[in-house]
């Protein structure tokens, strides 16, 4: 079965930084394989459980409803119910529980996918989010995985990769009172370098009715050191024009493959703004285990995480994230 985009895949974008194009924990170090083989035997035990059995067959039918819905609104649009073509369409739900020293306990749920129309024209899909990184600060982008709480429709038109570089427009409208019309456009660039190194580059630019426009940037590095191990170095620049605030971000992180679907992200960095006055304000490393703990739809996060910030007087902050991920598609 084929994952989506957003799926298993996006590792760091999500936490520390990850978001962006776009991770995992630490097993015991006396006894590594222990956690794995425990996990293992539990899995194998709910599958053969009436529960877990019940579970899944409700994941498969919403599923086949998320992909009905893509390809019927897919032959409406291009006006024509005949012709077989494979439909990618997906829902997913993300769960957030986390504990920390300060702020001590926060817990959300999101919701978002992507309705596919490849039949409608040849790149357009219809969008809808629960979460809007753009009215994030960088900090919460990074670090956390509460994103600000609105749901938004829209369509998007991806181009054509050319040499290297792609793409894609987004409109649509966020549903607030009164509604707020919304414009986005990304330019994303990726050439290697050499046999080893990696260059990558991503801006969007977005407008809002409401709040105006802004524009965020990334560059980043990548080496592969063995087959199973990258290094990756990552700026970041984010802009807000109504509060004429720009916040910045610089990290390093090690991607290490531990097995099929299964990674582990360690990073380290620190995150500033120009206002009041240019400084540096959050230090961070933090350590992400990502895992599909079930097929490729049902997706495991652990964030073991050490913060130092300006506003807790630089006091260590330690906190954990758990996350669950439930991805619905049939292609």
């Amino acid at each position: 079965m084929a994952q989506p985009d957003a799926g298993f895949d996006e590792i760091s974008s999500n936490v520390g930084g990850a978001g962006a194009d776009e991770s995992v924990p630490d097993a015991d170090s006396r006894s590594p394989n222990r956690e794995n083989n425990i996990l293992t035997r539990t899995m194998a035990e709910l599958e053969h459980s009436n529960a877990w059995r019940w579970l899944e067959a409700q994941r498969d039918g919403v599923s086949k409803n998320v992909s009905v819905v893509g390809r019927n609104l897919d032959d409406w649009l291009a006006g024509e119910g005949i012709g077989e073509r494979s439909n990618e369409s997906y829902m997913r739900i993300r769960l957030n529980q986390r504990v920390g020293r300060f702020n001590a306990y926060h817990s959300n749920a999101r919701i978002g996918g992507s309705i596919d129309l490849p039949r409608a024209t040849e790149r357009w899909k219809l969008i809808f989010e629960s979460e809007n990184t753009e009215r994030d600060s960088l900090r919460d982008q990074r670090l956390n995985n509460v994103s600000t709480s609105s749901f938004t429709g829209g369509f998007r038109y991806e181009h054509p990769e050319r040499n290297g570089w792609r793409f894609n427009h987004d409109v649509g409208m966020r549903a607030d009172i009164p509604l707020d019309p919304f414009y986005r456009f990304r330019v994303r660039y990726g050439v290697d370098l050499s046999d080893d190194w990696y260059a990558g580059f991503s801006t969007r630019i977005f407008y809002y009715n409401i709040d105006g426009w802004g524009q965020d940037t990334r560059v980043f590095f990548t080496r592969t050191v063995t087959e199973a191990l990258n290094f990756r170095v990552e700026s970041e620049v984010n802009y807000e024009h109504n509060k004429r605030l720009t916040e910045f971000s610089q990290s390093v992180a090690l991607y290490q493959a531990l097995g099929e679907r299964e990674t582990m992200t360690y990073e380290m960095g620190l995150i500033g703004q120009n206002r009041p006055v240019a400084t540096v304000d959050h230090y961070f490393m933090q350590m992400v285990y990502r895992k599909a703990i079930y097929e490729d739809w049902l997706v495991l996060e652990v964030v073991p995480q050490l913060l130092a910030e300006h506003e807790y007087d630089w006091e260590p902050n330690p906190r954990v994230q758990l996350n669950l991920e439930i991805y619905f598609f049939d292609f």
